[in-house]
């Protein structure tokens, strides 16, 4: 990801840490749940924005582009199954603090 996701990523995960603050989920379990919830926002954007569209706007002669935009897909959707799969536990925390209350 590129330096401005980066710092998209950041601001989004100190929002979220302020959000989940606020619904009263706080410590290591909420700090995972903005990290990685950010980090999964960002990644699904680029996908969107950027990776998908460009997939479709090449032109099928350039097969290599082609290649290297397919495994950068690839990384991403594999970057977002393991930040999925890290925060699944912090999450279902986080949805039985919110049925708590």
């Amino acid at each position: 990801m590129g330096d401005l996701t980066t710092q998209r990523i950041m601001e989004l995960q100190s929002r979220l840490r302020i959000r989940l603050a606020e619904v009263g989920f706080e410590g290591v379990p909420a700090s995972n749940v903005a990290h990685h919830l950010a980090e999964i926002a960002g990644l699904a954007r680029d996908l969107s924005a950027e990776s998908v569209p460009l997939f479709l706007e090449l032109s099928p002669a350039h097969r290599q582009v082609l290649a290297e935009v397919v495994r950068q897909v690839k990384r991403d959707l594999d970057e977002l199954r393991d930040a999925i799969q890290d925060m699944e536990p912090d999450f279902t925390e986080l949805l039985k603090c919110l049925e708590q209350r």
